[in-house]
């Protein structure tokens, strides 16, 4: 019954902690059937839910690594032509992946047709900083 309510819990959840109890109480159900005591039910649970939380963490951390950057997160990092100059104070324009975007500089100011690399964004502006400086 406490096996039905934790996995009830984690369908509402969701971080695999409540699943892991939920899996535990397995061994402790065996272990009543077995004839075992209150304290041989409770170290089976224990001992069980010790192997289980990290296992089912490891597993979930795995899942969550393999995900892609999608949108806004995939940004970050990416190159980009400077279209307009592009100042600390003054927002310039330049090209990403085809598509104009409002960006300000972290490093100076930055000239058309530089490139840049984006290392941050606020709303809708890419903050930037040049790729390579020039010696003039």
């Amino acid at each position: 019954m406490i096996a039905l309510v934790f996995a009830g819990g984690e369908l509402l959840h969701g971080a695999f902690v409540l699943l892991a109890f939920a899996l535990a109480c397995l061994p402790a159900a065996a272990a009543a059937a077995l004839g075992a005591g209150i304290a041989g039910q409770v170290g089976a649970f224990s001992l069980s839910a010790l192997i289980e939380v990290p296992l089912l963490a490891r597993w979930a951390n795995l899942r969550r690594a393999r995900r892609l950057a999608t949108n806004v997160d995939a940004i970050v990092g990416r190159r980009v032509k400077v279209l307009k100059p592009v100042g600390e104070e003054a927002d310039g324009v330049v090209l990403l992946t085809g598509e104009h975007w409002k960006a300000r500089s972290l490093a100076g100011d930055i000239e058309p047709g530089a490139e840049a690399q984006v290392v941050q964004r606020d709303g809708l502006c890419l903050l930037i900083v040049p790729l390579s400086r020039s010696s003039t």
